[in-house]
């Protein structure tokens, strides 16, 4: 037997029906809630961009911005337009502020807008030319004065403004924060580099150490030179003993050279010597041949007046005499030449030993100075070397909880009046032409004091002395 249904077939339409009716309804509803949520919407951020057109603040000129001026004229009784090309041309606000124009001279452009110069510029060239009516005179910037960003950035220095420019955008246009990575590769840099100054350093004394040992050796006329034990200790280096075999062959070759100039001299005066004892031997046998000739001549004298001999034979004994006489003058001048020659020869043989003597002392004394100034240096590089090595690394280590901490932004801004105002800013700050940006990074509580390594941090430092071992007078090779 068949149940009835609880509901007929027209009431189950008629329901339905209204929940269909239902639906439309709402979602009538909903369709007019978002249409007015999006009117509100747009209404606000209308009002709030005209509020922003309307807070928005016009730019000032000031030093170092660039203009293009252009200024035209409209002639009705030609009905052309013609520009002033005296002074259609870009030029510079300088350091008081004002801009040199032609035909205008100096118009103050600091603290104006584009607008104010540009009527400033026609009522002057009204004036000036006696126009009835100011020309079209148009202002627009062309170049806008820097802004500067110093602190912790990848790159300092001066860059170039555009308007709507913020804290964050130029600290992206100086390359961003200074990252440790950045610090690692130049406190890198630095050891490299410092391992390379230390080591030319110890080359370069042990350099200084054997001229020194080899002057020593020519000024004391030693055989050999006898090099200090530093440079002996490390004859093993190729370096050290090729520098040890240098000073050796210039000590031999200066040596060699020098006993060379010294025998030529000598040699030079053994010849006098010899020279001299042949004019003595022959002034000897000058003087033999005159006492004969006078003898001679004294005989045929008293013949000549007595009468037995003739006189051409006394003439001629008394030509022989005077030609033996001026012989003897001659040898015994060129006698006395050769003795001076002797004495030239023999201050020669001084003056070069005392002037090699002169030179090698002044060379020692250089030299030493040069190891003194170096030792200095030597200490100097070291010590940079050791604070790149030990200390910059460990300063990185307790920075490294202070990576995350939020850089301190400060804005020096220039004023009117010539100050300069300080101003806390953010990354969304904006920024103004002529701004300076102060970028730092707050340090940890146990980074504001300065690097005091404890004695125990500086022994574990491995391969590095402060100090250079010393012997004598000079500073040691370590």
């Amino acid at each position: 037997m068949l149940q009835e249904l609880p509901f007929s077939v027209d009431s189950d339409a008629r329901s339905n029906h209204r929940v269909r009716r239902l639906g439309q309804l709402s979602a009538r509803r909903k369709g007019w809630r978002i249409l007015h949520i999006v009117v509100y919407a747009g209404i606000s951020l209308a009002g709030m961009l005209g509020a922003s057109a309307a807070n928005a603040k016009e730019y000032v000129l000031g030093p170092q911005d660039k203009l293009r001026v252009k200024v035209y004229e409209w002639r009705a009784s030609r009905d052309k337009i013609f520009g002033w090309d005296a002074l259609n041309d870009e030029y510079t606000v300088g350091p008081n502020g004002s801009v040199s124009l032609p035909l205008v001279g100096e118009i103050k452009a600091a603290g104006l807008t584009t607008g104010e110069i540009a009527n400033s510029i026609g009522d002057s060239l009204m004036k000036s030319t006696g126009l009835a009516r100011k020309p079209n005179t148009a202002v627009e910037i062309v170049q806008f004065r820097p802004f500067y960003v110093v602190g912790k950035v990848t790159q300092s220095g001066e860059f170039a403004y555009r308007p709507g420019l913020t804290v964050l955008q130029a600290l992206s246009i100086a390359g961003g924060l200074r990252t440790r990575e950045d610090r690692d590769a130049r406190f890198e840099r630095e050891v490299i580099q410092g391992e390379g100054d230390v080591s030319l350093l110890r080359l370069n004394e042990a350099s200084l150490l054997a001229r020194k040992a080899r002057l020593e050796a020519e000024l004391s006329h030693a055989s050999d030179i006898q090099f200090p034990a530093q440079l002996t200790s490390r004859i093993q280096d190729d370096v050290f003993a090729m520098l040890l075999k240098q000073e050796r062959l210039i000590f031999q070759a200066r040596s060699e050279g020098l006993d060379t100039q010294v025998r030529a001299l000598h040699g030079l005066r053994e010849f006098l010597q010899k020279e001299l004892a042949s004019l003595e031997a022959q002034l000897v046998f000058l003087d033999k041949q005159i006492g004969s000739i006078q003898k001679e001549l004294t005989a045929v004298s008293a013949l000549v007046v007595k009468g037995l001999a003739a006189a051409p034979r006394e003439f001629s004994l008394e030509r022989a005499l005077a030609q033996a006489q001026s012989e003897r003058l001659s040898a015994e001048t060129s006698l006395l030449r050769g003795r001076q020659e002797i004495s030239k020869t023999d201050i020669s043989i001084l003056e070069l030993q005392d002037g090699r003597k002169n030179e090698v002392t002044i060379d020692l004394r250089q030299t030493q100075a040069e190891l003194d100034a170096l030792e200095s240096k030597t200490e100097t590089a070291r010590r940079l070397l050791y604070e790149s090595a030990v200390s910059a690394p460990s300063l990185l280590a307790r920075r490294t909880d202070a990576e995350l901490a939020a850089p301190i932004y400060t804005i020096f801004r220039p004023s009117a009046d010539g100050a300069t105002v300080q101003i806390q800013a953010s990354e969304t700050s904006a920024v103004e032409p002529g701004d300076t940006i102060k970028v730092e990074i707050p340090l940890a509580e146990d980074e504001t004091g300065a690097l005091d390594l404890t004695s125990t941090e500086r022994h574990e430092a491995p391969g590095i002395e402060l100090k250079a071992e010393t012997a004598g007078d000079t500073a040691g090779i370590p």
